[in-house]
């Protein structure tokens, strides 16, 4: 996460997030008290910690625990710092209420990160605004009542042993009628009304709309890329070592020949998803389809051998055909007699490659060709898998058992011959 992105998300956390009702707290005692904020030991600290605490959720908040219990560090230690005051802070009305924003839009915030249904998340976006919204109305009320006990005790008109007391959650519910006795009031409390209704049904259309876009945009990128993409709003080229796995149907051009358009991409789709859902499992990402061919990279993604993923994802596979074509014939759609993979290790160019106007987030290397040209070999050396010898090297002995040596093949575009592998 770049300077510039952190601070972006620091603000949004601050403003939209889980800060409001601190950042209400903070700017109204300020606007009241002036530089004399400074003074006050428990103000600071809980500018202090408020900023803790957005850093801490920008960074780990994508977690449901933590961005629950995250949401409570500045209201548990600004309740240590000020529990010296004593009964009369505990339950002063904007402290309790500072809890109750805490827990409740924690709990909210981490309810969203969990649920799966669309319409829930919806939901709880548009009761977190009125819950913001509302927290506001109340410090609102809160201060004003405050004023309202400070300017009768300095003009005389009132004598209040312990003006704290006034203050409780218990004792303040007294100075609503007089409160909601001023038009001025009436209008900020309908103001507001309309803002969180306004605000409630922006929130949710925009996340209405990233849903949308992270459906679309992940059809055609993995999901991981994606979101990589969105997070920093730009892509770096590198140079990694991956696996990259090629598989392609046998016979696909006679099989092609003899059916329907809509037959043909119907057995793809069953076939290609039947991949998609295999590589995903082992930790790989699906590149592109090309034609009836599956490029796949492993070693993005998962802690594991790629390697091992890699040849793991076509064991299942294999094991799978069967099933598959069962589904296939099911569907009145022509079965696949069987599939070559080749499998290679090596370095590779990562990156956004295209023209201004279309771009593809790919690898590109001489890896990518040899992994190609493996799976062309299984046709010459018949055997359903060939993997180069950096692959072989790399395997788990389990996996190193389930291959044996082809011996040497000079590929395409290669000037030495090659040690390769074939599935036995």
């Amino acid at each position: 996460m770049n300077k510039a992105s952190f601070v972006t998300k620091m603000v949004r956390e601050l403003l939209l997030i889980s800060g409001q009702f601190a950042l209400f707290y903070i700017l109204m005692n300020f606007s009241n008290d002036g530089l004399g904020f400074f003074t006050n030991t428990g103000h600071v600290a809980l500018f202090a910690f408020l900023i803790l605490q957005t850093m801490i959720l920008v960074q780990f908040g994508q977690r449901p625990l933590i961005r629950l219990f995250g949401s409570l560090i500045v209201p548990l230690i600004y309740t240590i710092i000020e529990i010296k005051e004593g009964w009369y802070f505990v339950f002063n009305a904007a402290h309790i209420w500072f809890w109750i924003f805490s827990i409740t839009t924690g709990s909210m915030q981490a309810l969203i990160l969990i649920s799966k249904k669309q319409k829930i998340k919806l939901a709880l976006e548009f009761a977190l605004t009125v819950v913001n919204v509302g927290s506001f109305l109340l410090l609102y009320f809160y201060f004003d009542t405050m004023k309202t006990i400070d300017d009768a005790i300095r003009s005389g008109t009132r004598n209040i042993p312990i003006p704290q007391a006034e203050l409780t959650i218990g004792a303040i519910g007294a100075w609503l009628p007089a409160f909601l006795s001023d038009p001025t009031h009436i209008y900020i409390i309908i103001g507001g009304a309309f803002l969180a209704l306004s605000l409630g049904v922006g929130r949710t259309d925009i996340l209405r709309l990233k849903e949308r876009i992270n459906t679309l945009f992940g059809q055609y990128v993995d999901g991981e890329i994606r979101d990589r993409i969105i997070s920093s709003g730009k892509v770096t080229s590198q140079k990694a070592e991956l696996c990259i796995l090629f598989a392609d149907i046998r016979d696909f051009t006679s099989i092609s020949e003899t059916h329907e358009a809509d037959t043909i991409t119907g057995m793809l789709n069953q076939y290609f998803t039947l991949w998609w859902q295999t590589i995903n499992q082992h930790g790989g990402i699906v590149d592109k389809f090309i034609g009836d061919a599956v490029m796949a990279v492993f070693g993005l993604r998962s802690n594991r051998s790629p390697c091992d993923d890699a040849v793991a994802s076509f064991i299942d596979m294999k094991a799978l055909l069967p099933d598959l074509n069962s589904k296939l014939k099911t569907l009145g759609l022509p079965e696949i007699q069987n599939f070559g993979v080749g499998i290679h290790f090596g370095q590779v160019v990562l990156g956004d490659i295209g023209s201004n106007e279309r771009k593809n987030y790919t690898v590109i290397g001489d890896t990518v060709n040899i992994a190609s040209r493996l799976e062309s070999a299984t046709k010459v050396f018949k055997t359903s898998c060939v993997i180069s010898q950096e692959t072989y090297l790399l395997l788990s002995p389990n996996y190193q058992s389930q291959f044996q040596l082809l011996g040497s093949a000079n590929l395409k575009g290669k000037s030495k011959a090659i040690k390769i592998f074939g599935y036995k």
